[in-house]
């Protein structure tokens, strides 16, 4: 398999991330790594990388990054935007500043990259940009609103992307991911344990999911769905949860209280 000369990877410090800079930099590749921290464990172990701290939602500061590259004649071959949060922000009450948070790192800090690179003039090499997106983007959790909007505003505009850049030198991909034990915040221990041993069975590996993505990430293929077994779990939990009043649907708070509105909640209190 042949693999890009030098490869962009945001989010690197943990989970997902990590595991691409680590497969790519020993294999010899050159990386570029963009982290919102600076982490001197991580660029102690791979001096050959150029890592370069940025939060993904300074969109000047990602420009200039890009147009620096650019004009240096250093510009990647591929840019892997992996970087992501989930937060709960919707379970007592919702918190628009949470919500915010992560649409600005899921979405925005995805797009603050695909801005400069399509007002990049003459590319005189093939670019690739694939964004991690979730399954979560098709399955609501109720709890992490801000995470299924997010993923699914990605998957919706990577789509779109996708074909207005066919026949381009820039080719716009996205992986959908299932279940891959990541550093990435969840709420699966809040729900009954046989919850978590299905979606064991239906995960993947790091390792393995990196070596998926660096496969599919060479290919002209548009999306990579991983591990597929999961999507038909994930699409069952759905139809379950359109099906069945009250399945998975929040209306209760994550420590198993009827949901009631802030206010009237702190009356009751007050009068009890």
């Amino acid at each position: 398999m042949n693999l890009s000369k030098h490869v962009l990877i945001t989010g690197t410090t943990s989970g997902l991330g990590r595991g691409l800079l680590e497969y790519y930099a020993g294999a010899g590749i050159q990386v570029t790594a963009v982290n919102r921290r600076k982490c001197d464990e991580l660029e102690a172990h791979f001096p050959r990388v150029s890592f370069r701290l940025a939060d993904v939602r300074q969109q000047e500061k990602i420009r200039d990054l890009i147009v620096h590259l650019a004009e240096s004649g250093d510009l990647p071959d591929l840019f892997i935007l992996n970087a992501g949060i989930n937060r709960v922000d919707n379970d007592s009450f919702f918190d628009v500043g949470i919500f915010n948070e992560v649409m600005e790192t899921n979405l925005l800090g995805v797009m603050n990259f695909v801005a400069p690179i399509t007002q990049l003039e003459k590319l005189s090499k093939k670019v690739s940009v694939v964004a991690i997106s979730s399954m979560g983007s098709g399955l609501p959790n109720p709890y992490c609103l801000s995470y299924h909007v997010s993923k699914r505003a990605l998957t919706a505009s990577f789509d779109v992307l996708s074909e207005m850049y066919a026949g381009t030198p820039l080719c716009f991909k996205q992986v959908v991911l299932g279940p891959v034990p990541t550093a990435i915040h969840d709420t699966s221990h809040k729900f009954p344990k046989i919850m978590s041993e299905i979606k064991k069975i239906f995960s993947v590996s790091l390792p393995e999911a990196v070596q998926s993505i660096v496969k599919f990430s060479e290919t002209d293929q548009k999306t990579l769905i991983l591990p597929w077994p999961a999507y038909f779990l994930f699409r069952a939990v759905r139809m379950a949860q359109t099906a069945i009043p009250g399945f998975y649907r929040g209306r209760k708070t994550m420590d198993g209280r009827k949901r009631e509105p802030k206010e009237r909640r702190e009356e009751t209190v007050k009068h009890a």
